[in-house]
């Protein structure tokens, strides 16, 4: 044995008795504070407040001793033990709302998703942990702009919507350039997939959602974006960015993209507003023409429709006249050959009838004299008959 091994821990032969006093860590002599122990012992060892340091001591042992196991404490202790593992293991227990999904994580990592409302069950902490998650709700994300902007309402110069141009400027098919803002309405769909899948959800969101818009926008002539076509670039930037997130494995649901706003960069809105004003004279004025042709078509098909029967009409009018009367005149020849001198005087008795019925006759007497004109006006006494 060195001579090292026997100092004391303060440097000091254990053989050999020191003549210094020895200090303690906190800067007082061990002696003094045996003699002020032992006169304070003495006169009963009490305290500025009043208490005795026997006592105190004495209570503190009795309760270190009354939680050691002993043959007296035994049964209790065991009780003890039991009850906190019981309460530990009641921990585990929790209660999954419609609204949510469970994840399970075992020592942090996610080994189980709960999507079955009710009450279920996990190993305790530090074993397991769940986070729970709520899959119903419909979160909302703002691509070129900031504010309570919604589909229907104008950006006004008291309201507190603000324009992010670095995300609403995008480059259409035509090279031109144009100023979307749009909302994504968007739900959480598998909640493990969501917490350890990706980072930085939103985030995640928002920039799928302006590379989705931009590619669409990019096979989007201007003129089409501005006027017809925005229920056809929600629905395709809709797919696309679903699509995307699929890819990345993400466990979210694209429910909705609505365009807020569609407008030229501010430098040029005049010029296309009067291009749109010049659009839409041009769709006026072709519907009108378009009107008049739908009025105009159908009458003068009708008119031919009309002539046309009419034509008709008249056609067989004359072919039933001529018919009839080469009907007639055939059974009159055949009559005339069966007697010729019956069918000549009838005949010529049917001409004088046709020819005399519509003229004025008169009736003179040959005998009258006197120089007075003998004189029947047969068609005044017909006339004045029929009145």
């Amino acid at each position: 044995m060195t001579d090292k091994d026997d100092k004391n821990p303060w440097g000091k032969n254990k053989d050999k008795k020191s003549t210094k006093k020895t200090e303690t860590p906190w800067g007082s002599n061990v002696s003094d504070i045996r003699s002020k122990t032992s006169r304070n012992s003495g006169k009963g060892g009490k305290l500025p407040n009043g208490d005795n340091i026997d006592d105190i001591l004495r209570s503190a042992q009795d309760k270190i001793q009354s939680l050691t196991p002993s043959p007296q404490n035994k049964s209790g202790f065991i009780a003890v033990f039991f009850i906190i593992i019981a309460i530990w293991l009641f921990t585990g227990l929790y209660r999954v709302l419609p609204e949510e999904h469970a994840v399970v994580m075992t020592f942090g990592k996610w080994t189980d998703t709960k999507t079955i409302p009710g009450l279920n069950y996990h190993a305790p902490w530090p074993i397991q942990t769940i986070q729970k998650v709520n899959v119903t709700f419909e979160r909302r994300i703002e691509v070129g702009f900031r504010g309570a902007n919604i589909r229907g309402t104008n950006s006004t110069a008291g309201s507190t919507v603000m324009d992010i141009p670095d995300e609403s400027l995008m480059v259409t098919g035509d090279e031109n350039i144009i100023d979307i803002d749009f909302v994504v309405l968007w739900r959480i769909s598998d909640a493990g997939k969501y917490l350890f899948e990706i980072r930085n959800s939103e985030k995640t969101i928002k920039k799928v959602a302006e590379s989705a818009m931009r590619e669409i926008i990019g096979k989007t002539e201007i003129q089409k974006a501005l006027t017809g076509s925005r229920a056809l670039i929600e629905s395709q930037t809709k797919e696309l960015m679903q699509s995307m997130l699929d890819d990345y494995n993400s466990g979210i649901t694209i429910n909705e993209v609505q365009l807020q706003q569609v407008n030229p960069p501010q430098p040029v809105v005049e010029a296309f507003d009067d291009v749109l004003r010049a659009q839409a004279d041009k769709e006026r004025l072709r519907n009108e023409a378009d009107a008049y042709r739908n009025k105009i078509i159908p009458e003068a098909r009708g008119r031919a429709e009309q002539l046309m029967q009419e034509a008709e009409a008249y056609k067989q009018k004359v072919i039933n006249v001529a018919t009839g009367d080469a009907d007639r005149f055939v059974s009159v020849y055949n009559a005339y050959r069966q007697a010729k001198d019956v069918t000549a005087k009838r005949m010529y008795i049917e001409t004088m009838q046709e020819i005399m019925q519509n003229s004025k006759k008169y009736i003179i007497d040959g005998n009258g004299g006197n120089g007075v004109l003998p004189y029947l006006p047969l068609e005044q006494l017909k006339n004045t008959a029929k009145k």
